[in-house]
């Protein structure tokens, strides 16, 4: 069997546990039905993706990007899914859509044995708000935690998450990780990439509201601001089509005609590290405000789901796997 996840360029903590995860809880799986795909952790169920891979087994995916709708029992054997939500696209009752396969890692014996808490408080960016250039140490200091960055080892950061007192997250999988091992957390949307649709799919599963504060509101106004007047610049800067003469038909010579020619707006290379400079520059200013955000979501949007919910769903995770591998240790 195949896996699929989303891979990401840079890595990302969430889905690259794909990598060695079921290889725990579901022994052997790499070695059956050698024409179906797994569809583990990760928002990757899309109507154009599942018809892609063909034969695929579902255990625990989540619907955010692209169009969904009922699938083919026949090809796609749906396990469970992450949230409601999700099931709801599929046209499926909400019972199947149990929770994200993460909060399994509380059943498991590396992560469940480690002690919880004594670390203090962590902060864990969107993939994306990773890549901007901000002095990540700096702005630890400016609100007294530690920037644990998404793209390390995926051990890793699972085992910080586990040693935090409080987990302030951009990243979903921070916030799934941290629910199942009873440590507070706090949501913060920092990127555009932060998804409303993910979170709330796996917490209705909890039986959680988001309360989510956004961060950096002004800046990212002036970058939509600056965005909208490049594009209109480039509409500007674009060539109008020359005419074109056709070629002569049997009646004489064509009528005109306008073939477009393909203009581009480029910023060239002494401005693109103007950009870059200015982005350096302004970055002292955007680690304070970031930080001040923080701070102040710290204080008003922990969050944590009932005593007992995780577990819970835990259970009904493990009884799904316990079919699905009862089906693998049948007949190839």
């Amino acid at each position: 069997m195949e896996l699929y996840y989303a891979a990401s360029k840079n890595g990302n903590f969430g889905d690259d546990m794909n990598l060695w995860f079921w290889d725990h809880f579901l022994p052997g799986w790499r070695d059956r039905d050698p024409d179906a795909t797994l569809f583990g952790i990760g928002s990757i169920l899309g109507t154009r993706i599942v018809e892609r891979h063909g034969k695929v087994l579902v255990c625990g995916s989540g619907s955010g990007y692209g169009s969904l709708g009922p699938v083919d029992p026949d090809d796609v054997r749906i396990s469970w899914v992450r949230g409601p939500l999700t099931a709801r696209l599929l046209g499926l009752d909400d019972g199947v859509g149990i929770s994200d396969p993460a909060s399994l890692l509380t059943v498991m014996p590396e992560f469940a044995d480690r002690s919880r808490g004594g670390g203090g408080a962590i902060f864990i960016p969107h993939r994306s708000t990773a890549q901007l250039q901000i002095d990540w140490e700096r702005l630890g200091h400016l609100c007294d935690l530690r920037v644990v960055l998404p793209n390390q080892d995926a051990r890793k950061v699972i085992h910080e998450i586990i040693g935090a007192d409080l987990v302030v997250t951009e990243s979903m999988h921070g916030a799934i990780m941290a629910d199942a091992f009873r440590i507070p957390w706090v949501p913060i949307k920092i990127s555009n990439q932060f998804n409303d649709h993910k979170w709330a799919d796996w917490a209705m599963g909890l039986d959680l509201t988001i309360d989510a504060p956004e961060s950096l509101a002004l800046p990212k106004k002036i970058f939509r601001m600056a965005n909208a007047l490049k594009s209109n610049l480039r509409k500007m800067k674009t060539p109008k089509p020359a005419p074109v003469p056709a070629m002569a038909g049997p009646q004489g010579p064509g009528r005109t005609s306008r073939m477009p020619r393909t203009g581009s707006f480029d910023l060239g290379e002494d401005g693109r590290q103007q950009v870059k400079k200015l982005l350096r520059l302004a970055a002292p200013v955007i680690e304070r405000r970031l930080a001040a955000d923080i701070r102040r979501a710290m204080k008003r949007h922990v969050h944590l789901s009932g005593e007992g919910r995780t577990e819970e769903l835990v259970a009904r995770m493990m009884d799904r796997l316990d079919d699905v591998q009862r089906s693998m240790s049948g007949p190839s």
